[in-house]
């Protein structure tokens, strides 16, 4: 028995025992100062998020309700901090502008306060209880939630990201809508691609500093690329515009959120995968070659998430190529050594991040990757194992039925794929021409 099929049964294990369910992400008006003392461990955090369309309607928090926080930060390509935390039920009260939440003791996460209401959600943490933000970090992601509502806030610019403050000043009204209408269309709530990138070119000519709109314009295009070439070997005059300003949009994110050593590790990754699609799409060796290195180096820059970048080459690359023994080499040898981190990292390597079905589209590109490889069994696992975590955590009704399609057929797309004709090839993750990101990102 191979490791990878270990490792799919843990997957499937993880999966089934905790079911993915559905947020909100908050853009409107967010901003945050997280102080912290190294010296005795202590540390101060204050989160408010403005007037965002996802609070016109609250869910109440008081008893018999749940609620529950997590302050979490993306620190040396992990996440950390406090654990999510329940609430005590009766320390909210009713308001007049929404709900209130007081406990001077910090007894849960070292929440002292939190305002929930139609006018926005202000978070008060401090220790003893609260676990510090310390900087730098690449991001800091609050999770709160109440009953089945959960509200997600991601603080990515910061104007300070030191041991001492880490500090994420108000974006602009644009690169706040921008980034709404970003997860509206990645999520599958609305199509929304050209409003996103409409406002977040608006945010980034306002400010060339931020980096979080440069990003999310690279992925918006890198994401209607995937739409319009589900086969890369075959790209379109829209296709190559497409990953040509791609690219164009990460050149200049890359720099102002990760610099090699400090900020987020992953959009490097993200960045190289466009190089390389780039470099087949116009056909030139060269970038090519740039993009297969760009990419080895984000693997080493982050290997547990970033490890996911070479399964680009997948697609194109023969499977008997180099390249394709180096995604083998990261399935069957690379994986299993860092997996085992996964138990604390849930947000990477399972559903509870900003992919509600990560899990599932994550098997079902190893199935196609083991297919091509001609390990049948494999394949054939993989994308059973797709379809049963799917069910478990609605996935969606076509996409479990595609998996299953996948695992009556891997025989068969093995043959294809290993054949003397590399134009009857089967297309990777083919969903039905929704692209490739739909998989793991529609709810």
């Amino acid at each position: 028995m191979r490791v990878p099929f270990l490792l799919l049964a843990t997957v499937l294990w993880g999966a089934l025992a905790a079911p993915a369910s559905a947020f909100t992400l908050l853009t409107l008006d967010k901003e945050a100062t997280f102080y912290s003392d190294p010296s005795r461990a202590s540390g101060i955090a204050e989160i408010r998020v403005g007037r965002d369309r996802a609070l016109a309607e609250r869910r109440d928090p008081r008893c018999p309700a749940t609620s529950r926080i997590r302050i979490s930060s993306y620190y040396q390509n992990r996440f950390v901090g406090n654990p999510e935390m329940e609430l005590p039920c009766e320390r909210w009260s009713k308001g007049a502008e929404g709900y209130v939440y007081r406990d001077p003791t910090g007894a849960a996460a070292g929440i002292r306060t939190i305002r929930y209401g139609r006018d926005g959600l202000t978070i008060r943490a401090a220790s003893p209880g609260h676990i510090p933000v310390v900087g730098p970090v690449g991001f800091v992601h609050v999770r709160f939630s109440v009953g089945e509502t959960r509200y997600f806030v991601r603080f990515h610019n910061f104007s300070r990201n030191d041991p001492r403050a880490v500090v994420s000043p108000r974006p602009s009204r644009a690169a706040a809508l921008g980034e709404a209408a970003f997860w509206d269309t990645l999520l599958g709530d609305a199509h929304r691609a050209s409003e996103s990138l409409r406002l977040l070119r608006q945010a980034s000519a306002a400010n060339p500093r931020d980096g979080r709109s440069l990003f999310l314009a690279g992925m918006m295009h890198l994401y209607r690329y995937e739409i319009v070439v589900p086969d890369p070997r075959f790209v379109s005059t829209a296709g190559k515009r497409e990953i040509l300003a791609s690219t164009v949009a990460f050149d200049r994110a890359v720099p102002l959120l990760w610099d090699g050593v400090v900020g987020d590790s992953r959009a490097g990754g993200f960045a190289a995968a466009a190089t390389y699609k780039k470099g087949i799409a116009f056909g030139d060796p060269n970038e090519v070659a740039r993009g297969i290195d760009a990419m080895n180096r984000a693997t080493d820059d982050n290997p547990l998430f970033n490890g996911f970048i070479p399964f680009g080459a997948g697609p194109i690359a023969a499977p008997d190529s180099p390249a394709y023994a180096t995604i083998l080499h990261l399935l069957d040898d690379v994986f299993p050594t860092v997996f085992g981190e996964c138990g604390s990292n849930a947000e990477i390597c399972f559903n509870d991040g900003l992919a509600p079905h990560n899990l599932e589209g994550t098997l079902l590109l190893f199935g196609d990757l083991y297919a091509k490889a001609g390990r049948v069994e494999d394949a054939e696992t993989s994308y059973s194992t797709a379809a049963a975590a799917g069910e478990n955590s609605g996935w969606s009704p076509a996409f479990i039925a595609r998996a299953r399609t996948l695992a009556a057929t891997a025989a068969e797309r093995a043959a294809l794929y290993n054949d003397e004709d590399p134009r009857n090839d089967p297309p990777f993750t083919d969903l039905g021409g929704v692209g490739n990101c739909a998989y793991c990102h529609n709810r």
